[in-house]
C-alpha cells in the first residue's frame, strides 16, 4: 500500500453513472423495509460493492427501516468525506506508510464517535461531520506524527536552528544572532548525527533525549565528550607499570581500549586507531586485532587521545562559515573597479559652501608670500574638510557598496587617506593658490583661492586618486597595499588621545618646530613604532600570498632600517641667532616621516619577497 486507501464500512449508494440510490430503489416489495436480499440484488444490478447490513440495522431486526436508511445515507456521505481526503493523507504521510493503518483506525473511531454522539437532525449529520473533519484530522495527524522519529528529528533540528538564529540577551548586552547560512550548516551537520542516534535509540522520550544529545554533540569538543573515558583508560593503562606483557596484560589492555572506543561511538566521535577509522563495533574488533604488542597498543591509544579535537563542532563550523563569508565579501569587493568609487559631482549640493556660486574667493594676508600662502592653504583645507562636502561624497560611495552587500567599513581607511591626500594634492597644485609677496613698505603679502575652482578640482582629484588606489589594490594580492592603513594610529597615544598638532601636520604636509632635535627623534620613532603591528600583518599576508615562509628577523631588520632613514630625513636642524647667542632650531615633517618610512619598507620588503620567490 503506497498511500491512504480510505475506509469502506457502509459501501456506496451512488451508481457509476452518478445516480443516488434511494430507499424506494431497494424496497422492491414496498413493505417499508429493506432486506439483505433486496439490498444484494440492487447492488449486484448496479455493480456496486455490497456490505453487511448489520452495520446499519440499529435495532437488530435483520431489516433496514426508512429511518435507519436515512442515517445510512448520511454515513455514506461522511465516509465519502473521509475518502476524499485520501490525497492529502497520502501526501502528509509520504514515506511513513507504517502509520497509515493508525490513521485509518483513528478516523474510523472518530467516525463512530461522531455518529453516536450526534443529536441534531439526521439529515444534517453529514454536513456537520464534514465541517468538523479537517480540524479532527489535523489533531490525529499531529498526534501520530509526534511519535514519528523523522518528525521528532525535524522538530528538534528546527528548535536548534531557531535557538541559533535568535539574538541572545536584551538591550546593550544583546548578542547578535548567528547568520542563517551558518545555522543551516550546523543543523545539516547535526542531521546525520541525529539519524545515527535514532537508529540505536531504545529509550522512552526521543525528543528530549535527542535534543540533549545534539546539544552536547554541538557544544562540546571531542576531548570534552570523552573526558571521563580518557581518564578511565589512562588510569587503567597506567596500572600495568612500565612494561606490558603480551599475554594477559595485552588482553586486558584491549578491553580497556575497546571500552574507550565504544564510548567514542556512543558520543558520536570518530577516531582512527592504527590506520582503522572507528565508525562501528566491527571496526573496533578489526583495529584491535592488528595489535600483538601491548606497548604499541598503549602508544597508539595515547596518540588517539592526544589527537582528539579540542574545538567544538559549533565553533569549528562558525569559523569555517566566517571564512567563506569573508572570502565571498573579499571577492565581491575586489571585483569592483576603481571607477565605481568616483563620486558624481552633479549630485553634490554645493549651496552650503560659502562662495561657491558667486565667484567667491579665499583672501588672506600674511608675512610675505609664504605666510599668506600658508594662511590661504589652511582656509582652503578647512573648506574641503567640512562635513558638508565630505559626508555627501562618503554617502555616494556607501550607497554604491551597500547595493553590492558590502559595508563602507571595508574602505573607511582608504577613503580617509584618499580624501586627505586629495586635499593636499589640490591645494598644492600649480596655480591653485595665487598672490604675491610683500611690496614697498608693507611686510605682508597676499594669497587668493577661487572657491569654486578649488572645490571642483578637489572632487576631480579625489575621483582620480581613489580610482587609482582601488585599482592598485585589486591588481594583485601578492603585493603590499598601503592605502587601507589607519595612519591616525601614529599620532594616538596608548590612552587613545590624539596629538592634534601632529595629526594636522601629517594631513596637510606642514612642518612643526619648537622642540630640540632629540625630542622630535623620539616622537618620530614612537610614531613609526605604532605602525609595527599593522606592517607585521601586511608582511605576513604578503608572504602567504606569495607562498614563502615569513621570517621575523628579516621583518624586524627592514622595519628598523626603514624607520631610521625616515626619521633622519624628516627632521631638519639649523642654527639661528637670537640676540647674541646661537641656537639650534629643529623642525619635523610628520607626513614626510610616514611616507618615507612606508616607501622604504615596502620597497625593501618587496625586493626580499621577490628574491625568495625566484
Amino acid at each position: 500500500m503506497s498511500g491512504f486507501s480510505g475506509i469502506n464500512q457502509f459501501g456506496s449508494l451512488t451508481t457509476q453513472s452518478g445516480q443516488r440510490l434511494t430507499f424506494k430503489d431497494f424496497d422492491k416489495d414496498g413493505d417499508g423495509t429493506i432486506t439483505q436480499d433486496e439490498y444484494d440484488t440492487v447492488m449486484k444490478e448496479m455493480k456496486l460493492d455490497a456490505v453487511e447490513l448489520s452495520g446499519v440495522d440499529k435495532n437488530g431486526d435483520k431489516v433496514v427501516s426508512e429511518d435507519e436508511f436515512a442515517e445510512w445515507e448520511q454515513k455514506t456521505e461522511m465516509q465519502a468525506a473521509v475518502n476524499n481526503m485520501a490525497g492529502t493523507i497520502s501526501k502528509d504521510f509520504s514515506g511513513k506508510t507504517s502509520s497509515l493503518s493508525e490513521v485509518s483506525t483513528a478516523l474510523k473511531e472518530y467516525f463512530e464517535e461522531f455518529a453516536a454522539s450526534y443529536t441534531g437532525e439526521v439529515s444534517g449529520m453529514a454536513e456537520a461531520f464534514k465541517t468538523a473533519l479537517p480540524a479532527k484530522y489535523e489533531e490525529i495527524k499531529s498526534s501520530i506524527l509526534s511519535k514519528d522519529p523523522n518528525t521528532i528529528k525535524s522538530n528538534v533540528l528546527d528548535e536548534i536552528y531557531t535557538d541559533l538564529t535568535e539574538p541572545k540577551g536584551d538591550g546593550r548586552a544583546e548578542v547578535e544572532a548567528m547568520p542563517a547560512a551558518t545555522a543551516k550548516r550546523i543543523a545539516k551537520e547535526l542531521e546525520a548525527e541525529a539519524d545515527k542516534f535514532i537508529k540505536g535509540y531504545n529509550g522512552e522520550n526521543l525528543q528530549t533525549d535527542l535534543k540533549a544529545h545534539l546539544e552536547e554533540y554541538m557544544n562540546k569538543s571531542d576531548a570534552e565528550k570523552l573526558k571521563d573515558a580518557t581518564a578511565k583508560f589512562n588510569a587503567s593503562a597506567a596500572s600495568f607499570g612500565a612494561m606490558i606483557d603480551n599475554g594477559a596484560d595485552l588482553t586486558k589492555l584491549k578491553e580497556y581500549a575497546k571500552e574507550f572506543l565504544l564510548a567514542a561511538l556512543d558520543k558520536g566521535v570518530t577516531v582512527k586507531l592504527g590506520g582503522t577509522t572507528i565508525k562501528t563495533e566491527a571496526a573496533i574488533t578489526t583495529a584491535l586485532k592488528k595489535f600483538s604488542d601491548g606497548d604499541e597498543l598503549k602508544a597508539a591509544m595515547e596518540e588517539v587521545i592526544a589527537e582528539l579535537n579540542t574545538e567544538t563542532l559549533k565553533n569549528t563550523l562558525i569559523k569555517e562559515e566566517e571564512i567563506k563569508a569573508q572570502e565571498a565579501a573579499d571577492k565581491a569587493f575586489t571585483d569592483i573597479k576603481g571607477d565605481a568609487y568616483k563620486v558624481d559631482a552633479s549630485l553634490i549640493d554645493y549651496s552650503s559652501i560659502d562662495g561657491y556660486f558667486n565667484n567667491g574667493e579665499i583672501y588672506e594676508r600674511g608675512k610675505g608670500w609664504g605666510g599668506s600662502r600658508d594662511k590661504a592653504y589652511a582656509k582652503g583645507q578647512e573648506v574641503l574638510s567640512s562635513d558638508t562636502l565630505k559626508n555627501q561624497m562618503k554617502a555616494q560611495i556607501t550607497s554604491m557598496l551597500e547595493a553590492k552587500g558590502i559595508s563602507f567599513d571595508k574602505i573607511a581607511n582608504i577613503f580617509e587617506n584618499i580624501y586627505n591626500q586629495s586635499i593636499s594634492d589640490t591645494l598644492n597644485a600649480d596655480g591653485m593658490i595665487t598672490g604675491r609677496g610683500a611690496r614697498g613698505l608693507s611686510k605682508k603679502g597676499k594669497a587668493y583661492i577661487n572657491i569654486k575652482n578649488m572645490v571642483d578640482s578637489f572632487v576631480n582629484t579625489f575621483n582620480t586618486n581613489i580610482a587609482k588606489a582601488i585599482n592598485e589594490m585589486n591588481a594583485s594580492d601578492k603585493d603590499m597595499d598601503l592605502w587601507d592603513i589607519d595612519y591616525t594610529q601614529t599620532v594616538t597615544d596608548d590612552d587613545g588621545n590624539v596629538d592634534q598638532e601632529l595629526l594636522e601636520a601629517m594631513q596637510d604636509g606642514s612642518s612643526i618646530s619648537g622642540e630640540y632635535a632629540f625630542v622630535y627623534e623620539l616622537k618620530a620613532e614612537k610614531m613609526i613604532d605604532k605602525l609595527q603591528s599593522t606592517m607585521l600583518i601586511k608582511a605576513k599576508a604578503m608572504c602567504d600570498a606569495n607562498g614563502i615562509e615569513f621570517d621575523l628577523t628579516v621583518f624586524n631588520t627592514m622595519f628598523n632600517n626603514a624607520k631610521s632613514s625616515a626619521v633622519a630625513s624628516s627632521i631638519e636642524t639649523k642654527d639661528v641667532a637670537i640676540g647674541f647667542q646661537m641656537f639650534t632650531e629643529a623642525t619635523i615633517n610628520p607626513q614626510n616621516l610616514v611616507k618615507t618610512f612606508m616607501t622604504n619598507f615596502k620597497d625593501s620588503y618587496t625586493a626580499w619577497v621577490n628574491a625568495e620567490t625566484k
